[in-house]
């Protein structure tokens, strides 16, 4: 069972939804929906969804949606780089 009470992995994953299971199957410690599309937007040539690319994003209401599996597939050998959560507090001015 997954963090999320889940035993089976849905097929299809929005950002948000994709960011909640990197972090539940340990692919990172911390994501947010934004950071997943971030990477979206930085690796076009290696993403592999979106127009003239493998997987194409499907429309689920107003949200793009994934297929898990290449989904899951691309973090595995990429995985998140980020700064990490704030560990002090910010400076004032």
């Amino acid at each position: 069972m997954t963090a999320s009470g889940r035993t089976a992995l849905p097929s299809f994953v929005t950002f948000k939804t994709g960011a909640e299971l990197l972090v539940a199957q340990g692919l990172a410690t911390s994501i947010t929906p934004d950071g997943v599309r971030y990477i979206a937007r930085q690796n076009h040539s290696d993403w592999p969804f979106g127009e003239g690319k493998p997987y194409p994003y499907e429309q689920v209401g107003n949200a793009r949606a994934m297929a898990t599996e290449p989904f899951l597939t691309y973090f595995r050998s990429h995985p998140p780089k980020g700064r990490g959560p704030d560990k002090a507090p910010r400076s004032s001015r």
